[in-house]
């Protein structure tokens, strides 16, 4: 079995999701502004789990979580698991009929040790993220 590293969840707005969470903002680990997907992620660690929470929030109408957002309000958008190689997996999920590629992104987030790629892969609606630490 994989081990989850993180749980990524879509949120409208911070302060619902904080609320639903239990968590203080005080607790946020790190802000990332992704211009890329545009959306604000909000790392929190959560060592109680052994894992992260990624509370996504939408910046504008090209996010590509806005419509996410739009429709559920706030809601578990994606599991991230950590992985050596993107290339190879990638290439494994491509070929498995089901899968649906969705996107590969390249970005910074220090909590997560820095650089990272992201690897982006959904099947029968179950987003799944694989991150590989540079």
């Amino acid at each position: 079995m994989i081990e989850i590293h993180h749980v990524g969840v879509v949120s409208k707005d911070l302060d619902s999701a904080l609320r639903y969470f239990q968590i203080d903002k005080s607790q946020i680990d790190e802000i990332v502004d992704d211009s890329i997907q545009n959306h604000i992620l909000h790392i929190i660690h959560l060592p109680k789990h052994s894992m992260w929470l990624e509370i996504l929030v939408p910046k504008n109408e090209k996010s590509t979580t806005f419509n996410f957002a739009k429709k559920f309000n706030i809601g578990l958008h994606h599991l991230g698991y950590l992985c050596d190689d993107i290339i190879s997996k990638k290439e494994e999920f491509c070929n498995n009929m089901e899968a649906v590629y969705l996107g590969t992104y390249k970005t910074t987030i220090m909590a997560y040790g820095g650089e990272i790629t992201t690897l982006f892969f959904s099947i029968k609606g179950m987003i799944s993220e694989f991150v590989e630490k540079k």
